[in-house]
């Protein structure tokens, strides 16, 4: 999805966030390491940890090319067509941390993300090329697959998920596992 100003990218943001969260909070704790949620056994934690990675390389790459530097991009020892490769790999670096380790740095990451978001300008989010290493694309492009489109792809994968599971998606009677994170205006 394009987005045509940091507010409408802000925006989404918070949205399929929040709608992620909401899905995540009615999943059972005990449910989380549950195989078939998506890919060939992956189970809620692993997706959750695999949206936590990207959003950590797109810090990363941030980071790296702040100075120029062109980042190793999607990760070190990987190219843009083995990412199925990588995905594995993020799957297995992760298979043994707690879920509420998992969790926490999802959250810490996706915060991290969404006050650089509120804090770039206009220009650095929008213009194609205002960092050398986004080449012909915008910042914008890279921020919005990394959180607003992440979050609506896992949030369609956790509903097909919860409704062969038989986890109401309804709010009714529902656990709240994640906390809510307090609603931020976008600036």
């Amino acid at each position: 999805m394009k987005h045509s100003s940091k507010e409408e990218l802000l925006a989404c943001i918070e949205r399929e966030h929040g709608a992620l969260l909401a899905l995540l909070r009615k999943v059972p704790r005990a449910r989380y390491k549950e195989p078939g949620v998506w890919g060939d056994g992956w189970t809620v934690h692993d997706l959750v940890a695999h949206l936590t990675d990207w959003q950590q390389m797109l810090l990363r790459w941030l980071d790296e090319g702040h100075d120029g530097h062109r980042p190793q991009m999607p990760a070190p020892g990987f190219k843009w067509n083995q990412t199925p490769a990588l995905n594995r790999a993020i799957q297995r670096r992760y298979a043994d941390q707690p879920v509420r380790t998992v969790l926490k740095k999802f959250e810490t990451s996706c915060g991290t993300l969404h006050a650089l978001a509120r804090k770039l300008t206009p220009p650095e989010l929008l213009e194609p090329g205002h960092f050398a290493w986004t080449g012909k694309l915008p910042l914008m492009t890279y921020f919005a697959a990394n959180t607003c489109s992440h979050y609506r792809f896992a949030s369609k994968v956790l509903k097909r998920w919860m409704t062969i599971a038989k986890i109401k998606t309804s709010n009714r009677g529902g656990r709240r596992e994640i906390p809510r994170r307090s609603r931020r205006r976008a600036s």
